[in-house]
């Protein structure tokens, strides 16, 4: 009889032995469920944070991005017909003698001070030398300067002033007598400086 109780006392440790075989199936299922959200929540979620703040951040406020521009259609503001080109003359008159005595050009007047000569370009197109312009300068003819700066505002352009009075034509230089010409200038995306002119 010890020999059987040995032998029923060595059972017990045997079915513990078993217990940790039934656990594994658990743990088997367990792992599946956890292997699910990685899979199919994350990479629908990742979209949606990248084409969010794509419209906003290339259209609201910002018409004329340069990523997103809205291209233009038939009827829309263009700027089109050349009122002015300035150009750097580091000597006045020499600049002067060159354009009118070697070149030909038209001479229409000249400004002392501040240092300005104009030149004809032939139909209707000015040619300004002056020690202040920028390398190369263009002005824009326009009908209505606060309609242009209106439009061109809308479009991102950020002018350096308001439209003003530049010059009152009282000689006739540049035409009929008493004409003004009344400008606002802005830069373009290199910096280069252009501008807007009415005459009035």
């Amino acid at each position: 009889m010890a020999g059987a109780k040995e032998k029923t006392r060595k059972q017990p440790p045997a079915r513990s032995a078993k217990a940790p075989a039934k656990a594994k199936p658990a743990a088997k299922t367990a792992a599946r469920p956890a292997a699910r959200p990685v899979v199919v929540p994350k990479p629908a979620a990742a979209p949606a944070a990248v084409t969010t703040p794509t419209p906003p951040s290339g259209w609201v406020g910002v018409p004329s991005s340069p990523k997103a521009p809205r291209p233009l259609v038939r009827g829309d503001f263009v700027l089109d017909k050349l009122q002015q080109v300035a150009l750097t003359a580091t000597n006045l008159d020499a600049s002067t003698e060159f354009y009118r005595d070697v070149l030909g050009l038209k001479f229409l007047a000249r400004f002392d001070p501040p240092g300005l000569a104009f030149f004809s370009l032939g139909g209707g197109v000015r040619l300004l030398l002056s020690a202040t312009a920028s390398a190369a300068m263009l002005y824009f003819a326009v009908d209505d300067i606060e309609g242009a700066v209106n439009e061109l505002k809308k479009r991102g352009v950020s002018f350096l002033h308001a439209p003003g009075l530049i010059h009152r034509d009282d000689a006739g230089d540049f035409g009929k007598k008493g004409t003004e010409e009344w400008m606002a200038f802005f830069r373009d995306p290199s910096g280069n400086v252009l501008a807007l002119v009415e005459r009035r």
